[in-house]
């Protein structure tokens, strides 16, 4: 059913900004010769309008929503929503706190509208988006009923689509549970690889609790590393980059054995990780912060 969807993205990819690129990007010596590198890559459209990075990859990242859009909307339309629902949670969040000064125009339903809907002023047609906020306005913390929401939305889209999509959900489900018992926070969502008793087990692993059938599933996903520097330096956002950096090597992997939905999620991760990756990097440029501690912190494209 994706065959088409994967002749467009290997038409696509071939001009995407990619490992090259990047290295071209880090080892200019200005900030205007790692400008002039957008040129040779997809970017160039919107680099030869606009000077402002965060302009220039939020007017990509649009692109490539309407380009998933057309591609899927016939064929596999839960996976456009699985893909762009974290923005309608960003921006949920947002609206929650108040903070109306930014927003992701990415969203499957523009911010405006979802200020709308939340004011009983508007209907939502869209069924999973309207279940996230739904169940996102219960009483306690806003970040972590958002979390909640999301990824409860987000398992029951994976579970339809299935494959790679609903693997990735259930490892992000762990990391989810897992950095709320490491914080001591109540409340543990179903649908992710591990249970509640299991991932005790692994923060209990230097007491020899773990089985080693745990501790050979803690091996394959990396966990057991986050799980250490977790503790270690108890940083939210290292966690959030090691989670990245594991999703986005394993789709990529899967985009070169497979075809069809890999080839559309290893598509999707590509061009919103080299977003990451340029932020990053341009950052560099203007903070003078060392390549190397930019290398370590860029994502896999």
């Amino acid at each position: 059913m994706l065959e088409y969807a994967t002749g467009v993205i290997d038409v696509l990819e071939k001009n995407v900004f990619d490992k090259q690129d990047q290295e071209r990007m880090i080892s200019a010596s200005k900030r205007e010769d790692a400008f002039k590198v957008l040129f040779d890559t997809d970017l160039a459209e919107f680099a030869s309008k606009e000077e402002k990075i965060e302009a220039i990859l939020e007017q990509d990242l649009l692109k490539l929503k309407k380009v998933l859009f057309e591609m899927l909307k016939d064929v596999n339309i839960e996976l456009f929503y699985f893909l762009f629902l974290k923005f309608d949670a960003l921006n949920l969040k947002i609206i929650l706190k108040n903070k109306n000064d930014l927003s992701f125009a990415s969203s499957i339903v523009p911010f405006d509208k979802l200020k709308l809907y939340l004011e009983n002023k508007v209907d939502i047609q869209n069924d999973y988006v309207k279940n996230m906020i739904d169940q996102s306005l219960t009483k306690g913390f806003i970040e972590e009923n958002v979390d909640k929401a999301y990824f409860k939305t987000k398992l029951c889209l994976a579970k339809r689509i299935k494959g790679l999509a609903l693997e990735i959900t259930r490892f992000e489900i762990d990391v989810l549970n897992l950095k709320n018992l490491i914080k001591e926070k109540r409340g543990f969502l179903r649908g992710g690889n591990l249970s509640r008793n299991d991932l005790l087990k692994a923060l209990g692993r230097k007491k020899g609790m773990i089985s080693r059938g745990l501790e050979r599933f803690l091996e394959t996903f990396d966990l057991s590393i986050l799980i250490e520097q977790f503790e270690k330096n108890q940083s939210e956002i290292e966690l959030e980059k090691g989670l990245e950096r594991f999703l986005a090597e394993k789709t990529i992997q899967r985009e070169r054995e497979g075809g069809g939905i890999e080839k559309v999620m290893g598509y999707f991760f590509k061009k919103t990780n080299a977003h990451s990756n340029i932020r990053l990097i341009f950052f560099q440029k203007e903070a003078d912060i060392p390549t190397q501690e930019i290398k370590a912190n860029l994502l896999p494209i």
